[in-house]
């Protein structure tokens, strides 16, 4: 037990006291921080639109145009700053006016365009029963208009009809706003007191997101530490480390060691970004209304709960074993990565499998498919975390750790064997080995 003890010291401190392992400590953060503030600096970034109206209709409908425009003008940030991004409505250019006909208009369009004066100009005319709108816009800036107006502008076809039917239009903009009173209830958010949007996301929906978020963590920490794991292995068996250290300590203690060395990297990584978690979220806290503070607190205290996580480790425990010990193992057959990839290949995709179905998963935790999914061991700590923000039954939560237990048992006990022949014989791995090794008894 000392042996071991001191081999994960050794393996603990070769990753931590390197440069790539604090560089990648602070990758994740940087890509989720990245992903969130990013688009939203571009998104405040983004110019305003000008945009003019010609309207050749007749009928007298810029003014409504240039209202819904002015509906979509760039809101004030804080202090004061305008955000970006929106519409601004501004006077048509020199040399286009209302009495002008289409095509003469739309000849003078490009040059006006690229001269800067504008940014998108609206051609409105009309043809019987229907408007029609042409938006002329700059290079690049195609569809942002419509996007943003769209809706208005169809809005106006809408009472160009109901007025040539004799139709009020103070009814017809009624009757086109009008919508029903819908809200989508469970027993749980009935009985719940009415709260905001947030808090009740938070009640609702808090055990599948973290769920989800259990889930790829799981998928991540699992795979990166094995793939730490395959590593070490490689790297020392092709520089004759690995003979030394079996001068001194059994194979097992070895394959243990590593084992128990990269979950303390594992958990130093994980206690450094719940640190930063934590900090982040008392933070928000600081900032919000103590009714808030309260509200959400109770709200994830009906997310977390002892049990629950209790199971989550269980979980994640289980796959870790059978996925590490699994890739310690091929490893020790290994010469190079280049040797790992055949096999490395096969199990990443299996591995892959149960992350493709979790955008469904995620809308429809109680799939069928999604439950037969969970039964099978490999995919097992991957789906779990989710599965359980739903109340499950005491049989499929015994179930399915009793099948990953004894998959991460075999799995053990082979790979104990493979990495110790793998260490000593310096074979390849072939079929016929494996199936040797995993039918030879213990004593021999």
């Amino acid at each position: 037990m000392y042996k071991t003890l001191l081999i994960a010291r050794r393996e603990y401190l070769a990753f931590v006291r390197t440069v790539g392992f604090w560089l990648s400590l602070f990758t994740l953060p940087l890509i989720i921080g990245g992903s969130i503030f990013i688009p939203l600096m571009m998104r405040h970034s983004e110019p305003v639109e000008t945009v003019a109206v010609l309207d050749l209709t007749g009928d007298h409908i810029e003014g409504a145009v240039v209202e819904a425009i002015r509906a979509h003008a760039p809101e004030a940030g804080p202090n004061g700053l305008l955000k970006g991004g929106g519409l601004q409505p501004v006077a048509l250019p020199a040399g286009l006016t209302p009495d002008m006909t289409a095509v003469a208009a739309e000849a003078k369009i490009p040059a006006l365009l690229a001269s800067g004066a504008v940014g998108s100009i609206i051609v409105a005319t009309d043809s019987e029963n229907r408007l029609h709108f042409r938006i002329w816009s700059v290079n690049g800036h195609k569809g942002r208009v419509e996007d943003e107006i769209g809706r208005e502008l169809n809005g106006l076809q809408y009472y160009k009809l109901a007025g040539m039917h004799g139709i009020d239009q103070g009814l017809a903009r009624e009757l086109r706003e009008s919508k029903a009173d819908i809200v989508s209830l469970t027993p749980a958010s009935a009985a719940a007191p009415k709260t905001d949007g947030v808090i009740s996301g938070v009640r609702e929906n808090g055990g599948k997101v973290l769920g989800i978020i259990i889930a790829y963590l799981t998928w991540i920490a699992i795979f990166s530490s094995s793939m730490i794991l395959l590593g070490s292995v490689i790297e020392e068996k092709a520089s004759k480390v690995l003979e030394v250290l079996l001068a001194s300590a059994s194979a097992e203690s070895l394959l243990v060691g590593k084992v128990l060395g990269v979950v303390m990297v594992m958990l130093t990584v994980w206690g450094i970004w719940g640190l930063t978690a934590f900090g982040l979220a008392s933070y928000g806290f600081s900032v919000m209304p103590p009714d808030t503070v309260r509200e959400v607190s109770a709200a994830l205290s009906g997310v977390f709960s002892l049990g629950h996580i209790a199971l989550l480790l269980t979980y994640f425990t289980g796959g870790y074993l059978m996925f590490g010990v699994f890739f310690a193992a091929i490893g020790a057959f290994c010469e190079t990565q280049k040797d790992a990839q055949a096999i490395i290949g096969p199990m990443t995709m299996i591995m892959m499998i149960p992350m493709i179905t979790m955008q469904v998963a995620f809308t429809s935790p109680d799939l069928p498919m999604l439950k037969y999914m969970s039964w099978f061991p490999l995919f097992t700590p991957f789906l779990m975390p989710l599965r359980l923000s739903q109340s499950l039954p005491w049989y499929e939560i015994a179930g399915t750790l009793a099948g990953m237990g004894i998959v991460a048992l075999i799995m053990i006990s082979v790979g104990r064997r493979a990495f110790k022949a793998g260490a000593l014989t310096g074979g390849k791995l072939s079929w016929g080995m494996l199936l040797q090794i995993a039918t030879r008894k213990p004593a021999s």
